[in-house]
């Protein structure tokens, strides 16, 4: 019996070695070339799309002028940071990016 068994398993090992070659090489198959991502489209971004309005120009922006460091801490400004209006060079004394400290 067991030699039945194992000639039944040979049988079909050999006839499916014999049968893939034959269906791999008959099977022909297409190289895409390119880049694909060429045009990825649009993308969507969740979240807020924003309020659409257009920032203030330079000449609408309030501009502050302080004269010196006692100005500053008079008007509760300080402390002032480098982009902050009212910041200046000449009051950073030691260019930290804080005016008057």
């Amino acid at each position: 019996m067991i030699s039945r068994c194992a000639a039944a398993i040979f049988g079909a090992v050999t006839m499916l070695g014999m049968a893939a070659p034959a269906i791999a090489e008959s099977t022909p198959f297409s190289v895409v070339s390119g880049p694909r991502d060429a045009d990825p489209g649009p993308t969507y971004r969740p979240g807020p799309k924003g309020d659409n309005v257009p920032p203030p120009k330079d000449d609408e922006r309030p501009r502050r002028y302080y004269a010196n460091c006692d100005q500053v801490r008079a008007e509760g400004a300080w402390p002032l940071y480098r982009g902050e209006p009212g910041y200046a060079s000449y009051l950073d004394f030691d260019g930290d990016g804080i005016a008057c400290n």
